[in-house]
């Protein structure tokens, strides 16, 4: 993982760096295509190859060898948003290349700034189209920004976090022409591009195809009263109408049984024999909920390639033990987690909700939050959970991220992950009586100040896989117990509760995984972002441009966070930039923790049959702002 160093260097010189490298010759060549685009052809349903490609298409040099084409990749999916399915469906403007040393141009030719780091100027392919045929061009994006970003009666889509200023007012946009769109800021901001990188969601608001979706606006048909209709429409991944970018298009969905996907006849990429991608055929996939289940169709060889699908590590020696009776291979990847499980302490509990500031000003008190921590047996966790095989720390972020790998950025890493990781009972029983709950109960817990019954509400979450959750949360509650903490587990799991109390700020604290690799593209498990948890209503106030949410109180730890990560988008030395991030993370040493780790260093099993080829062995799959496994081309995966 030390090639991911390279990232800081590499990334200043790749902006017009392809995949591979095109020949002048390769262009007159013929491009080649699936037997199924053929035969569409050969009935007229389809142009020929060489009209349905861009200009220059991206050539994907494959992993192992050139595929054959083909087949249909069987995998489960678990929830309704679809987020390992379109983990595999990764085509923003620029992404990251497959061995994380750089970010690389994707449907960006290339990208440039001004000298002073206010302007980013975007250059797309040529030619590009969607599946269903229809040009790709910057009127789609014109779309995006003026109906749907700008129009304040349309909130599902807003202006985007990255595309505001620091005071939270749009970004100036301008469409040169068909393929060219340039973001003018207040301020220098350096990171666009590489956010634009960051898994699917920040691309995902912006791909409208403006020649679909505008007759269910309203703008475009005075038929359409509201905007419900676009709302419904706008799902890409379960809409078989829904044109799309991607290698595959969905073309059926069966609510609560399974989606399928096809391959995108235009789609804009080939191999580096002229093959056009992508090799496989068809996607299938299975709603399937449970993890035990999953477990058991892995282990049957139900499933071709599951990146996510057992995302339990304790299951690799069962996976490994069945692995000749299930054809299939384990590759370990890494699963970049700093904290699983984690405890994400709301710092802006919602007393317009709750009408009780007495728990948000608890819950903000540094004192509590390290009782929390010091209480915790993350040693028997490690144990009794991971027999062993994890590494016991405080919640952070990757050991792997780029942040922290010269010997300065170590030895931060290692402060921060040592951090109030030590049980010590007595030392969390000091502290909550020094900070006045000494009153207690009948039952020997401790209560409010008043005397009032005092309850912590511990919400038990799928994120990081619910088996992890349920198993460590009982220890969790007993570790609390013991210091004289009531406490509530509140299983939430896969309910409506579970993200409305997220969204909200409702929740006192709540079960997480924490895993990420690069603070810039994805700053919200250490600074004030669009997702960060620890702030739900200062992230709810940047996701709006500040239309809702709370504005970072002058002076908080949040706000101290908040203005160093727009320091740092104003920094163009990425070298530079890593000192911002050890500023914060001295913060969060010294005021936090605002999220509580347990174990890290964990691996993820990644679980493919025998003639599923063309996969690295080498990836990482915990955090998915950096595109896993999507970053590996799922386009040149087949089956031999």
């Amino acid at each position: 993982m030390r090639r991911f160093l390279k990232l800081v260097l590499v990334s200043l010189v790749c902006v017009s760096i392809l995949l591979t490298t095109v020949p002048v010759s390769f262009a007159q060549r013929r491009y080649r295509e699936s037997p199924m685009s053929a035969e569409l052809v050969k009935q007229g349903k389809l142009p020929p190859v060489e009209q349905r490609l861009p200009q220059k298409p991206l050539v994907i040099k494959p992993v192992e060898k050139i595929g054959k084409y083909g087949g249909t990749w069987r995998l489960p999916f678990w929830d309704a948003g679809m987020g390992n399915i379109k983990m595999i469906m990764y085509d923003p403007p620029l992404r990251w290349n497959m061995d994380y040393t750089a970010y690389i141009p994707n449907l960006v030719e290339k990208w440039e700034f001004t000298p002073d780091g206010k302007t980013v100027t975007f250059y797309f392919r040529k030619g590009v189209k969607w599946s269903d045929g229809h040009p790709f061009t910057m009127e789609d994006l014109k779309y995006w920004w003026e109906d749907e970003a700008m129009n304040k009666d349309y909130q599902v889509v807003m202006v985007p976090w990255w595309a505001q200023n620091n005071d939270r007012s749009p970004a100036t946009v301008k469409f040169i022409d068909d393929y060219t769109i340039s973001f003018t800021f207040k301020e220098a901001h350096w990171n666009v591009p590489y956010i634009l990188a960051s898994g699917f969601w920040e691309w995902e608001p912006l791909m409208k195809p403006k020649h679909y979706l505008s007759q269910f606006h309203p703008k475009y048909n005075s038929k359409m009263k509201d905007y419900e209709t676009l709302r419904l429409k706008s799902q890409w991944w379960n809409n078989p109408d829904y044109p799309t970018l991607f290698a595959w298009h969905c073309v059926k969905y069966e609510p609560g049984k399974r989606v399928i996907f096809e391959r995108n006849h235009y789609y804009w990429k080939v191999d580096t024999a002229g093959n056009q991608l992508p090799y496989i055929d068809r996607i299938e996939a299975e709603y399937v909920v449970d993890p035990e289940v999953r477990l058991l169709k892995v282990l049957n060889g139900e499933y071709d390639a599951t990146f996510r699908g057992v995302d339990d590590p304790r299951q690799i020696p069962v996976l490994l033990e069945r692995a000749d009776k299930g054809g299939y291979r384990v590759i370990l990847w890494k699963n970049g987690a700093g904290a699983w499980p984690g405890m994400i302490v709301n710092q802006n509990y919602n007393v317009e909700k709750t009408k009780d500031p007495w728990m948000r000003e608890l819950l903000r008190n540094r004192d509590f939050r390290a009782a929390l921590s010091l209480a915790i047996d993350r040693d028997r966790i490690n144990k009794v959970i991971w027999k062993g095989i994890g590494r016991v720390q405080q919640g952070t972020i990757s050991e792997e991220s780029w942040h922290f790998q010269s010997p300065q950025g170590k030895k931060v890493f290692q402060e921060w992950a040592n951090n109030l990781a030590k049980y010590d009972p007595a030392e969390a029983n000091r502290l909550l009586d020094k900070i006045g709950l000494t009153k207690r109960d009948a039952e020997g817990f401790r209560t409010r100040p008043d005397g009032k019954k005092l309850e912590i509400i511990l919400d038990v979450t799928g994120w990081g896989g619910i088996a992890i959750n349920t198993e460590t949360a009982p220890i969790i509650k007993k570790n609390w117990e013991d210091i004289g903490l009531r406490v509530i587990l509140n299983d939430v799991y896969n309910t409506p509760e579970e993200g409305l109390r997220d969204s909200e700020g409702t929740y006192m604290i709540r079960m997480a995984h924490t895993a990420e690799m690069d603070l810039w593209t994805y700053p919200d498990w250490v600074f004030p972002g669009p997702n960060n948890r620890s702030w739900p209503l200062v992230s709810l106030w940047i996701r709006t441009g500040g239309a809702q949410g709370e504005k970072p109180e002058p002076g908080s730890p949040e706000d101290r966070l908040l203005k160093l990560y727009q320091k740092g988008c104003a920094e163009k030395d990425l070298v530079k930039r890593h000192r911002f991030v050890w500023e914060a993370v001295q913060i969060h040493i010294k005021e936090g923790p605002f999220f509580i780790g347990i174990t890290g260093g964990l691996p993820m099993p990644v679980v493919v049959k025998k003639n599923f080829r063309n996969v690295p062995d080498f990836g990482v799959l915990g955090p998915w702002a950096i595109g896993g496994p999507g970053n590996t081309c799922p386009e040149q995966y087949f089956f031999e």
